[in-house]
């Protein structure tokens, strides 16, 4: 946590981390087995987008399953009704063949009796005799109105009737565009016959109906689903909005107690746990994540002199505030004062303190301030240093200079050494040994320094100035000494052969013979003395 860069030195730019996921969870939906592999995040959002689909499909299976039922109960239906008539029909045939005398047209009041009495109330089946000459002898129910009509007259369109399928006596036809269940049976061999008639209004009507309650039902189902799916994508919406708001706060919190390297924290009493939540653990250098110390390992990062009584430090005031101080041990070993207020609390019978831990800054700023301090007195004793020093970097830039360099050389913070060297100092010697160079350089003040450079570890170059200003004064001045002496002796040497020749010439003029002594010694001197006499300066630029 503490190699990320901050803000104005202390506010740590950076508060949290963001998830991502990894390509064999963006794959898609695997199988039931796959559930295991695929995050939940990925199955919420899944399930969200199939329940429009599951919901079309439940409905579409619903209208499927009850119209089947009710195409079903309508074959059932009809075919009771199927059966039904036949068996009237028959019932009827059986009663009525064994006594001719019924299908005689003087007979029609006993016949009607006794079809009557074959016939239950309320009956939707209707019995009707016709007698030997084609005409209805009687009838029962609505179709007591037939009597006396002719056959043909009454069913035109028996004759266009067909069979049904599943009973053989019983066929469907259309009396007056009312459809029906007709059972015909001849009784005896003298043309009588026994007709049973069955409505289908009724049934059609009870099938109708409950097919418009199941209509009813089945719409009144699917708007309810409509308006609960409605309600579920909108509290969903509402809920995403406030958990997104929530994410937001809770980002934003951590970002102001992460940068005001503040958190929160618990404590149990009972139990000895300390829990952290990300920020706390943040501000006290142990990583992002919740966590959770116990009575040992928070010992363990407390500060020896800090440890006594550590937990009682806790215990609340009479107002409930708990406040404490204490230095704690950083991921580096160094220790920092933390500063924590909290209130205890009592929950499900059980005392908890929670509250917040603050770094403290007056020891941030007692730090920056001792270490500014520390550097001015570096920066003036570096500076109070008669020799001028400089750090240059691997690039040739001026880094550090002191006081005297910048005097001597009258340079600012954008000078390079190659551009100082070449266009404003002399070099006039230089000797480069293993490790380091030594130079004399004249400057554009006209200074003497003597120079040692040396180069670090990391490629940089230290340059250590000597003045030698005075010295090479001296030197100068010695040096005209030297030539001015040589002169002189020249000059006594020069004099003293002279003095020799008038003597030598005096001496002959009186007769006397004195050998001329010659000194080659004297004469190689006076010759190196007029070689060597002048400026041994050389001057070099480097």
């Amino acid at each position: 946590m503490w190699e990320r860069p901050t803000v104005n030195g202390k506010l740590r730019a950076h508060a949290g981390t963001q998830r991502a996921f990894t390509a064999a969870q963006q794959t898609g939906f695997v199988g039931i087995g796959g559930f295991s592999l695929i995050e939940r995040p990925a199955i919420e959002r899944l399930l969200k987008k199939s329940i429009p689909l599951l919901i079309i499909a439940f409905l579409i299976s619903v209208a499927a399953a009850r119209g089947l039922s009710l195409m079903s109960s309508h074959e059932r239906m009809e075919e009771a009704v199927r059966q039904a008539t036949e068996l009237t029909s028959a019932m009827a045939l059986a009663s009525l063949e064994d006594e001719p005398r019924l299908f005689d047209p003087a007979s029609a009041t006993e016949t009607a009796q006794e079809l009557n009495a074959l016939v239950s109330a309320g009956s939707d089946t209707d019995l009707v005799v016709i007698d030997t000459t084609g005409v209805v002898l009687a009838a029962t129910g609505a179709s007591a109105s037939l009597t006396g009509r002719p056959l043909a007259a009454v069913f035109p369109e028996l004759t266009s009737a067909r069979p049904s399928r599943s009973s053989g006596g019983v066929v469907e036809t259309h009396i007056n565009g009312v459809p029906y269940q007709v059972s015909m049976h001849l009784a005896g061999s003298d043309g009588g016959m026994v007709i049973a008639l069955h409505s289908m209004q009724a049934m059609n009507a009870l099938w109708r109906a409950e097919i418009n309650l199941n209509v009813t039902l089945f719409a009144a189902m699917a708007l309810l689903l409509l308006v609960v799916v409605y309600a579920y994508y909108a509290q969903l919406n509402r809920a995403d909005h406030t958990a997104e708001l929530m994410l937001e706060n809770e980002a934003r919190r951590d970002g102001m107690l992460a940068n005001g390297e503040t958190g929160l924290w618990s404590f149990d009493p009972q139990t000895g746990l300390t829990f952290l939540d990300g920020s706390a653990a943040m501000a006290l250098g142990l990583g992002t994540a919740p966590r959770q110390l116990a009575h040992r390992q928070m010992l363990a990062l407390i500060h020896p002199d800090d440890r006594a009584g550590f937990f009682r430090r806790f215990a609340p005031a009479d107002t409930g505030l708990v406040e404490a101080s204490f230095r704690i041990r950083q991921h580096d070993g160094r220790y920092t004062r933390i500063d924590i207020r909290a209130h205890a609390g009592q929950t499900d019978g059980r005392i908890a303190v929670s509250g917040t831990a603050i770094r403290t800054a007056s020891a941030s700023r007692r730090e920056v301030e001792t270490a500014t301090k520390r550097a001015s007195l570096y920066q003036a004793a570096f500076d109070a240093m008669p020799q001028a020093l400089a750090l240059w970097g691997k690039d040739g830039r001026l880094e550090l200079a002191n006081a005297s360099f910048a005097a001597a050389y009258g340079v600012d913070g954008s000078a390079r050494r190659d551009s100082l060297v070449a266009d404003d100092a002399v070099v006039v010697r230089r000797i480069c040994g293993e490790d380091a160079v030594s130079s004399e350089i004249r400057t554009p003040a006209g200074h003497w320094q003597a120079l040692s450079e040396s180069r670090l570890p990391d490629g940089a170059l230290l340059t250590v100035g000597s003045d030698i200003t005075a010295f090479k004064s001296d030197e100068c001045r010695l040096q005209g000494e030297q030539a001015r002496l040589r002169e002189k002796v020249a000059a006594l040497a020069a004099a003293r052969r002279r003095l020799e020749l008038k003597c030598a010439a005096l001496n002959r003029a009186l007769g006397r013979d004195i050998p001329v002594r010659y000194d080659p010694e004297v004469e190689l001197s006076s010759e190196r003395t007029t070689r060597t006499a002048g400026t041994i300066i050389r001057r070099t630029v480097a």
